[in-house]
């Protein structure tokens, strides 16, 4: 969910406009999905926390003019994203290695299960799942993560991970083709999340 409310379009102009309070609230009302978003790009649980810290900081201390950010939660992910990228990246340059594009291995973890179903049932859905997302590769889950789970545009989505709104659109189409063999397990498992 985004700044789509009265009151939320309110607090993003005081928000722009540099005031605490709404700072303060949409910290609050992001830093979940950031963190959940970190941790699905294969960040370790400090380091996300330290990375989202780090995003809120330099905007509240560095960043003068908010008018340029229409869409916060996108502004949001794409800064997380390049923050993980970086801190990851200086550390694999610190070893003496290599590095590639996947610094970062996006994965989708089903722990939003746990306050869902029960113990035996989340076990289950939960193999389910995996075994139905191993189908993806980090991109496509990636994609289809910021999709479906962040709600972004295809635009959005093709700035946070450096490809066209074209390529955007084909991979999280080919990643749903990819998933439509299995339909029927998908559609049984969404089934037992919405009604446990």
């Amino acid at each position: 969910m985004d700044v789509s409310t009265p009151d939320h379009i309110s607090l993003f102009t005081k928000f722009k406009e540099g005031d605490d309070h709404a700072f303060s609230f949409f910290y609050e009302f992001y830093i979940n999905d950031l963190y959940a978003y970190g941790i699905s790009l294969g960040g370790e649980k400090e380091v996300v926390k330290d990375a989202v810290q780090d995003i809120f900081l330099k905007i509240y201390f560095e960043e003068k003019d908010f008018s340029s950010i229409d869409h916060l939660k996108y502004f949001l992910l794409k800064s997380l994203k390049n923050r993980l990228y970086n801190i990851y990246k200086s550390k694999v340059v610190s070893t003496m290695t290599g590095i590639s594009e996947d610094v970062l291995s996006f994965s989708i973890t089903t722990t939003v299960l746990d306050r869902i179903i029960n113990e035996e049932d989340r076990t289950i859905i939960q193999q389910q799942v995996e075994d139905l997302l191993s189908k993806l590769t980090p991109r496509q889950k990636e994609a289809i993560y910021l999709r479906f789970m962040q709600e972004l545009e295809y635009e959005e989505i093709a700035e946070i991970m450096d490809i066209t709104p074209h390529a955007a659109r084909k991979l999280i189409s080919r990643s749903l083709k990819r998933l439509r063999d299995d339909e029927q397990l998908l559609l049984i498992c969404l089934c037992m999340l919405i009604f446990p």
